[in-house]
């Protein structure tokens, strides 16, 4: 690590940790969480998270705010100062990469990368603001008006996890905040700091004190919160487990609309055909989605489905892919694998691959113990396992890691059972040159996001306009895109009559 991006990074990790109320930094009276650096193991960040009574205060501010201020807003008026808080986010890219850099162990080069993206939805949902058609007038007879508006729903509570801090946060924040609610915003207790500081640059930016605000804490934390009588809406992106507790500490408490994006165990299949694009560019095209973030992506295509006629030659271009990639430093610029987010995920990892091993499946790849790094740190290379049964525990449940997992498939009709044969529908990508073959894939898969690849050309994708919807265990509601900002309003119908 060179001395100048250590000076930053010493720099950044100043940054204020205590809950962000009202448009201040105020005291906290909840548990000592103790926050390690990935890269070290070491302790780095300590800060006392939120109880209850933090929590009310949070929820008052928004309420309040909601209530005066913010409500009355012109279109207009919510849409240069969301501008200026995405204008804001930029200028201190340094500070907010850095810090999710430290808290996670995301290579420096990638959480700068994010920053930009985090701040595009900010501008997308300020520029979508005067986008969407507020109320309709549907037909009635002569004498009687019905006028059909969407409302803001109030004061959102928005819990993320902890992979992509900055952007997950600006995915909620900004339909939320540009479609007229306010937000308390719960981070992953491991990674709070760069939503601590988004919320301060909000402030500064001028949106009024109290339309965003932030608690850090831990589980109870997030129970006062998302049981809190005055939270009008739920919005969660975390695993299924948390999602499932999520719904029925809601039930128990005060009924509220949620929109969930919970786990996912994607499939990537790929059929004999597209083996025309080339065995070697598909699999690093794999690869490369696979381990993207070393693996800790709701949607990562992880289960490689191939059929039988390729599958040892693409293994063997898999793993070769694999095997080029090698943990590095996050702090250096070069870097762009680092560890695990944490103690307790790379152990997760760890126990999936060595339950793998103890039940006869072959290791193609294993990434247990990489050379070049620190031993202190949550380092964890490719691992590639070959011909996991689609029954096993390793293909139904969710890694959150960089693993692998190779199967071969016979025919479509084997493909399609083994793709949808987990309890999730978050993602999946087909490789074909078939079209036919393709939509055909596509209509029958359960997956909120199907890819179909039959090329290999560099095109633009939808960007902030994509929007979908999980289904399974792997949650409802639309997020992204115009769609994903009608999300946080509600309907409401307005009957006049007049004679």
């Amino acid at each position: 690590m060179n001395s100048s991006v250590g000076q930053k990074l010493s720099k950044v990790s100043e940054v204020d940790g205590r809950p962000f109320i009202a448009g201040a930094f105020a005291p906290a009276s909840g548990a000592q969480i103790h926050c390690h650096n990935p890269a070290t193991g070491q302790v780095a960040f300590t800060y006392t998270g939120c109880s209850g009574a933090e929590v009310d205060a949070a929820v008052a501010a928004a309420r309040k705010v909601q209530d005066e201020v913010w409500s009355e807003f012109s279109p207009g008026g919510r849409k240069r100062l969301l501008m200026a808080f995405a204008d804001a986010i930029m200028a201190s890219s340094d500070a907010l990469a850095g810090l999710d850099s430290l808290d996670i162990g995301k290579p420096l080069g990638a959480a700068t990368g994010e920053v930009a993206i985090a701040a595009g939805f900010i501008r997308y949902y300020a520029e979508a603001i005067d986008k969407i058609v507020m109320g309709e007038v549907p037909a009635s007879g002569v004498g009687m008006t019905e006028v059909q508006y969407l409302r803001p729903r109030g004061v959102v509570a928005a819990i993320i996890p902890w992979n992509f801090p900055l952007i997950n946060a600006c995915l909620k924040v900004g339909p939320a905040l540009a479609a007229g609610n306010t937000c308390v915003l719960k981070p992953s207790d491991i990674s709070p700091r760069s939503a601590l500081l988004m919320a301060q640059l909000a402030t500064d930016a001028g949106l009024p004190a109290g339309v965003l605000n932030v608690v850090p804490g831990d589980a109870d934390t997030g129970s006062a919160l998302i049981g809190h009588p005055d939270v009008n809406l739920v919005t969660f992106t975390g695993s299924t487990a948390t999602g499932k507790h999520i719904m029925q500490h809601v039930g128990n408490t005060w009924m509220k609309p949620m929109l969930l994006e919970c786990g996912g165990k994607s499939p990537e299949i790929v059929f004999e055909g597209a083996s025309v694009l080339g065995v070697e560019a598909i699999a690093a095209k794999i690869v490369e989605g696979a381990l993207w973030n070393q693996g800790q992506v709701c949607v990562a295509r992880t289960r490689v489905l191939i059929q039988q006629s390729l599958y040892e030659d693409m293994a063997q271009a898999v793993v070769a892919a694999a095997a080029e990639i090698k943990p590095g430093s996050p702090a250096d610029p070069a870097t762009r694998f680092g560890p695990l987010a944490s103690a307790v995920q790379y152990q997760r990892v760890c126990n999936f691959i060595e339950e793998g091993v103890a039940s006869g499946v072959r290791v193609l790849l294993d990434g247990r113990e990489p050379a070049g790094v620190d031993a202190g740190g949550f380092y964890l290379g490719p691992t590639v396992l070959d011909q996991v049964p689609s029954e096993s525990r390793l293909a139904q449940e969710e890694i959150f890691g960089p693993v692998i997992l190779l199967t071969p498939f016979a025919d479509e009709t084997e493909a399609l059972a083994l793709a949808n044969n987990t309890p999730y529908g978050l993602a999946a990508t087909v490789w074909t040159t078939d079209a036919s073959l393709g939509q055909r894939m596509a209509r029958r898969l359960k997956a909120g996001k199907v890819r179909l690849v039959s090329s290999l050309a560099m095109v633009e994708p939808a960007g902030f306009n994509h929007s979908a919807e999980p289904c399974g265990q792997s949650g409802f509601g639309v997020e992204g895109g115009l769609e994903g900002m009608r999300s946080y309003l509600r309907r409401q119908s307005v009957e006049h009559l007049h004679g």
